[in-house]
């Protein structure tokens, strides 16, 4: 195995052979004595996205699964997003913690004010306890030795639940639960307040700063209400009429959970929750065929450089809608497919053997656009040092996208959704060795038990027969199925980053 030059940190392109691409530059597209095939070489060149920039990229989803999902699917994908892309050899980390109650003991009566240890593990590690009474939560704790400090004041008498919640990074949680018994002092105010937030409505879609707004009341009154956003504290107002500022902007596109809790000075509290989409369109439901193939150009290959995110993008992605925006019969070099060149060159993040992030190469086309191959041809070997002069500059300018957009990569609807509404998703695999040398009619299910390789690839189509999304690489013609092959539907989930891209 042969590892590229690169910079900590940074996962690059690998070659599955000591062998290189050959060096010959191609003179055009159909010109490709360096076919990753001929040579038994791969390269890929995906660098991790910057999760900072990823939690800004507008999201899409489709309505059913939104409706079946809750946040933290979106709190995975953040720690997904935070990986390297390489994934490791055997995918996301699926090893569930181990979590119990260290103290109070079940069945033991609580009063007062309650220390509650609980202790928690994990193959990796733990990220976070939560810890809930009646479903309600108290405390969240992210260092160990896992301890709450929890206030009994205004509980009713009777038996109470208490639920601890491990999770790691990659989204697993076990939970544990105790009951404890609790008696009420007598003549304490045992009621709680009442509470609902008012504004926004439950499933807006809000973006920018928002007001919330809560409506709230006791029998004695109200001593403060505080706002919570997927379970973390954003503010507590202990005036009426109680609201608060929330800046949208803090939280990733997506859903989000939105709680307010009234307490009054007993201690009794109540709390009421509505979940709002955050910078997300909701795909309105369409009919979808049980199969569909877009019409690509040919596969073509990136040879001896680190390219696939500039080939999935410009090349794939890019070309791919403007046939369809322009109602073309044919895909022409000096009018619909464009250079992964111009792209790569750019946003490269070193030499020619280092790759390039999503969304530096999808900014770059909402900014600068994308010039057509034939201002631009593409080199394998030795053009990854040019810079778009004037002209191709100009070029450029007048084939920018509008925006771009993340989908879930676990939200099959919406995948489909887009490919039968001709719009390519773009998508970032971890690749074994059996996807890596995949031939006519392979789909691929499982993993070989070798190989690592992060590559961008393009969805283009899908087969509810096969069970499966037709995929296009940037390999050549001689890989797969002439530069084809399909991905299993649940298979895909685990081999792939969490978001993938749509261009808007």
């Amino acid at each position: 195995m042969k590892l590229f030059p690169f910079r900590a940190g940074v996962t690059l392109c690998i070659t599955l052979t000591a062998l290189l691409a050959s060096c010959n530059k191609e003179n055009s597209f159909n010109d490709t004595p360096a076919d990753a095939t001929s040579n038994n070489s791969r390269l890929a060149g995906v660098v991790p996205d910057d999760s900072a920039l990823v939690a800004k990229v507008p999201m899409m989803t489709s309505a059913d699964f939104m409706a079946d999902n809750i946040s933290n699917y979106f709190s995975q994908a953040q720690s997904e997003n935070a990986k390297p892309a390489g994934g490791g050899s055997t995918g996301r980390d699926r090893t569930t913690p181990n979590v119990s109650f260290v103290s109070p003991a079940t069945g033991a009566t609580v009063n007062s004010t309650v220390n509650v240890q609980v202790t928690a593990t994990d193959n990796v590690g733990v990220s976070s306890v939560v810890l809930k009474v009646d479903g309600i939560v108290i405390g969240t704790d992210n260092l160990a030795p896992y301890s709450f400090s929890w206030n009994t004041t205004g509980l009713t008498s009777g038996t109470h639940t208490l639920t601890a919640t491990a999770n790691d990074a990659a989204g697993n949680l076990k939970i544990s639960t105790i009951q404890v018994g609790y008696n009420t002092p007598a003549g304490a105010d045992i009621t709680p307040p009442t509470v609902a937030i008012t504004s926004p409505t439950n499933g807006a879609s809000v973006s920018s700063t928002v007001t919330v707004a809560v409506a709230a009341s006791d029998n004695i009154g109200v001593s403060s209400v505080g706002f919570k956003v997927d379970g973390v504290v954003i503010g507590t107002d202990n005036t009426a009429p109680y609201s608060i500022s929330w800046n949208t902007t803090t939280v990733a596109a997506g859903i989000h959970s939105l709680t307010a809790t009234a307490t009054d000075a007993a201690g009794n509290s109540n709390s009421g929750s509505i979940q709002v989409t955050v910078n997300t369109t909701v795909i309105s439901p369409v009919p979808v065929p049980s199969s569909y193939q877009l019409t690509t150009p040919t596969p073509a290959n990136q040879a001896g450089e680190g390219s696939c995110v500039a080939f999935a993008i410009a090349y794939g992605a890019r070309s791919i809608e403007q046939y369809y925006r322009t109602n073309a019969t044919s895909y022409e070099f000096n009018s619909n497919i464009f250079s992964p060149e111009y792209v790569y060159n750019q946003t490269k993040l070193s030499d020619c053997g280092s790759g390039t992030a999503f969304t530096l190469a999808l900014n770059l086309l909402k900014n600068q656009g994308v010039c057509t191959w034939q201002a631009m041809p593409y080199s394998g070997t030795n053009g990854c040092s040019l810079q778009p002069d004037a002209v191709q500059t100009a070029n450029a300018a007048q084939y920018k996208i509008a925006s771009y957009a993340s989908i879930l990569n676990s939200d099959e609807v919406a995948i489909k959704t887009m490919i039968s509404t001709k719009h390519p998703v773009i998508v970032n695999i971890t690749a074994d060795n059996s996807f890596i040398g995949a031939g006519p009619g392979f789909i691929w299910k499982s993993y070989s038990g070798s190989g690592s390789l992060p590559h961008a690839v393009l969805i283009c189509g899908y087969d509810d027969a096969k069970h499966a999304y037709k995929v296009m690489s940037s390999w050549g013609t001689l890989w797969g199925d002439g530069g084809f092959s399909w991905i299993d539907y649940d298979f895909f989930v685990q081999k792939s980053s969490y978001n993938t891209y749509v261009i808007q």
